[in-house]
């Protein structure tokens, strides 16, 4: 299995701190956000070498963290980090991923040691989601049918109906993983370049074409990082895991 981490946007909501480096690269606890996530991939015996970073806004700064700390990881360029949003940091990383099974993560969240062996475990393709009832109008919300099978992924669903919040973490099986590729080659010709990734599982899960399975990671400690709020609401919970 191989892992790829979304790492070509700018994240101008944590400004002052992505003045001069990418999103993934701001620290929490003293850690970066992109090494967190590759530490918690070499837990479960995924190596650097096996990892593939798309890269945009001060691609630089990554290069220089992948040699300072001697890390083997592909390295993507997306040349419309600016312009697109994250659906395209998928799509150009397809000629690396074809023929794998991968995990996909968003380049800023943190997450503890227990949502990967879950991810893994799980058959086929799933969603991290952190299944609890829904106050937060952003969160990216998950709606299943009977079976716990994804029906629909989307911000401007109604809290009521959503199960849950999707974490930016993602179990691609390579079948499911080429139905993901194909569809996110349509959105430049049908004019949705500002269309996430996920809106690629949305729009799959709603014709019935692929199939996402939901893995609970509710106890666990995972959350997405957008904002200076946010980062200090992450290392308020990873101190009091620690504690």
């Amino acid at each position: 299995m191989r892992a790829i981490i979304l790492a070509a946007g700018r994240g101008s909501r944590l400004a002052p701190l992505t003045d001069d480096r990418p999103k993934p690269l701001v620290d929490v606890l003293g850690r970066s956000l992109l090494l967190r996530t590759l530490d918690r991939l070499r837990e479960i015996g995924i190596e650097d070498r096996a990892v593939v970073i798309v890269t945009g806004y001060r691609s630089d700064m990554i290069e220089a963290v992948m040699r300072a700390e001697g890390l083997r990881c592909e390295l993507v360029a997306n040349p419309r980090w600016h312009d697109w949003n994250s659906f395209n940091s998928l799509r150009v990383a397809r000629p690396a991923l074809t023929g794998c099974d991968f995990l996909q993560f968003e380049g800023d969240v943190v997450f503890d040691e227990r949502v990967l062996p879950r991810m893994v475990a799980a058959a086929g393709a799933a969603l991290a989601v952190e299944v609890r009832p829904m106050p937060d109008d952003e969160a990216m919300k998950a709606v299943v049918d009977a079976d716990g099978i994804l029906r629909e992924l989307s911000k401007t669903l109604a809290a009521a109906r959503s199960i849950g919040e999707y974490v930016g973490v993602t179990r691609l099986d390579r079948a499911t993983a080429e139905l993901v590729f194909e569809d996110l080659e349509r959105f430049e010709p049908e004019g949705i370049t500002h269309e996430y990734y996920d809106h690629s599982y949305h729009r799959l899960a709603v014709a019935g074409q692929a199939r996402f399975g939901i893995v609970d990671i509710a106890d666990c400690e995972a959350m997405e990082v957008d904002d200076i709020a946010d980062l200090q609401r992450a290392e308020a919970r990873l101190r009091a895991c620690a504690s």
